[in-house]
């Protein structure tokens, strides 16, 4: 489950831009959609501390929507492959160099931040990654000038909640500092004279240190704490899901098991075909002659003596074929958890499907894993209390000066008593409207 996102110096992001899941104190405003993490103890009643179940996204053209999704994508990566080497040919990190803030030279040379605060079925941990680019746009002589991790802990103050910090290691551009305290040994699952250990395994650590490699995923899952590290592992690669172009990411589905030249589905997509109205065609996947598998429908023209299978994507609407491939992963965060972050994922699909979506992850019932989805859009529909809560709207805006984009919610708006904010929007009233005055454009073409 993600808490909470903070990033510094990517894209038109230079100052610090934060992406709060943690739910506003609104209690007039569907409290029963409301995640709350904390741990319930035997006769005893604990503070809230509740999360937001979805947040939709709205901004302007080329304002910052889409980098907020990049920017989650890139942790992702960094993490799952452990490094910033720009020679694994990944396509998010080698395109680290052109990451930071592009209008400022100055700035573009400042380390790249991201702070990322999430829940595991273990821990609620605080990851920060500073990446430092010593010659921006060639993408030389990258390092990491700063990794920490923490372990957050609440504890309920009278009626409020205090957030306790446990720092399990810090690292600055030259060295790791491993914190040897009693709170870390229980976290390690350790006994106490594992502490006398630690200060051995520090300088160990540091005489093989390499300036683009995390420590979290190699000599800390190695030598510290294999529990620990896996477990963020896991998170990053099976819950956080980002998607920030449908068209290259791979699918879903697990396909053990299923055979060469034939449909494959699984119950989920099986039940979606039948109630969705597609058509009579089977839509499923089947692997083509590169060895991939890819979304295919099969046919059974009225006389022919075999049926037809094409690649969705040659005969289905781009709709269809979006709708039926993001199926299954919906069906997986449903039954295990995690975060969908999709850039524009309700292009080419009709909004009540979209809102329909929507209600699944504001259900309690059905959304037990505490699944959670942000996504952007241009589409004014979803500016209602039906689907969103005023802390779950947010809008991204650039200033026309600096170009550096700001993030702010729809909370902030005295406008606590509308059902529907679309009017107030487009009135201006919320900002992160995009203008263009089209006449004068042709007035000047005119003019010439």
């Amino acid at each position: 489950m993600l808490l909470n996102f903070k990033m510094k110096n990517f894209k038109s992001f230079y100052n610090t831009t934060e992406i709060n899941m943690i739910a506003d104190n609104m209690k007039r405003e569907y409290p029963d959609r409301l995640i709350n993490i904390r741990k319930k103890e035997p006769n005893k009643e604990l503070n809230k501390r509740n999360v937001l179940p979805s947040m939709v996204i709205y901004g302007a053209n080329a304002n910052g929507k889409t980098s907020i999704i990049a920017a989650l994508d890139s942790i992702k990566e960094i993490v799952t492959n452990g490094t910033i080497k720009k020679q694994i040919n990944n396509a998010t990190i080698d395109k680290l160099e052109i990451s930071s803030f592009i209008h400022d030279v100055k700035k573009m040379k400042e380390p790249i931040e991201f702070n990322i605060t999430f829940k595991t079925n273990l821990n609620i941990y605080n990851y920060i990654i500073k990446i430092k680019i010593m010659n921006p746009l060639i993408g030389k002589e990258r390092s990491i000038v700063c990794e920490e991790l923490n372990v957050i802990e609440y504890q309920d103050i009278g009626t409020s909640i205090k957030e306790n910090k446990i720092n399990i290691f810090k690292r600055n551009e030259n060295e790791i500092i491993l914190n040897n305290n009693k709170k870390v040994l229980k976290i390690y699952e350790k006994e106490e004279q594992y502490l006398s250990e630690l200060n051995n395994l520090q300088k160990s650590i540091n005489e093989n240190l390499d300036e683009e490699t995390l420590f979290l995923t190699t000599l800390f899952k190695g030598i510290i704490s294999q529990k620990v590290a896996n477990d963020i592992l896991d998170w990053f690669q099976h819950k956080l899901i980002t998607i920030v172009d449908f068209d290259l990411r791979e699918p879903y589905m697990s396909f053990d098991g299923a055979p060469d030249n034939s449909i494959w589905t699984n119950e989920s997509l099986d039940r979606l075909l039948k109630l969705a109205d597609f058509g009579p065609q089977n839509i499923g996947y089947t692997k083509n002659p590169e060895g991939k598998f890819v979304l295919a429908s099969m046919y059974e023209p009225k006389g022919a003596k075999k049926g037809i299978m094409l690649e969705s994507e040659l005969i289905e609407s781009r709709g269809t074929t979006k709708l039926v491939d993001f199926w299954v992963g919906f069906m997986e965060l449903f039954e295990k958890g995690g975060i969908f972050v999709i850039d524009e994922f309700d292009c080419s699909i009709h909004p009540e499907l979209i809102g329909g979506i929507i209600d699944l992850f504001n259900n309690k019932k059905i959304n037990k894993a505490h699944a959670q989805l942000i996504f952007n859009t241009h589409n004014p529909l979803y500016l209602q209390r039906r689907f969103f809560r005023r802390d779950q709207i947010l809008f991204v805006e650039k200033d026309e000066e600096t170009y550096i984009s700001n993030v702010y919610k729809l909370s902030e708006f005295d406008v606590e008593t509308e059902n529907n904010y679309m009017k107030k929007y487009f009135e201006g009233e919320f900002g992160a409207l995009p203008y263009i005055d089209f006449e004068s454009i042709l007035d000047m073409k005119e003019d010439g």
